[in-house]
């Protein structure tokens, strides 16, 4: 059931998030900000990002419910050991950039 309302409030906050940027390009289209020519591009990505936002979301929760326990542990520890592979590699090349080539 949380589930369910985590993904209500979900929609709510994108569908609210998207009439403000449709409007707020309405507003510029005529005010003059926006030209014609670019409102069908922008009206474009937002319309594919909302999709994008509302679709997404809902794939990743069904297939997280859909794993065993043990899958999710695995997971979760292959995430964490990129993230510390990614820091030993930031900070191997943050030394490294510091060098001076003479």
């Amino acid at each position: 059931m949380n589930g369910s309302n985590l993904m209500q409030g979900w929609l709510t906050l994108v569908g609210l998030l998207a009439i403000t940027a449709l409007v707020l390009t309405a507003f510029g289209i005529m005010i003059g900000v926006v030209k014609p020519a670019d409102a069908f591009r922008r009206i474009s990505v937002i319309m594919g990002t909302v999709i994008a936002l509302l679709i997404l979301p809902q794939i990743v929760i069904g297939e997280w419910m859909a794993l065993t326990i043990g899958h999710k542990i695995g997971i979760v520890v292959l995430v964490i050991g990129a993230f510390l592979v990614l820091g030993l590699l930031r900070s191997r090349t943050g030394k490294g950039a510091s060098r001076r080539h003479y």
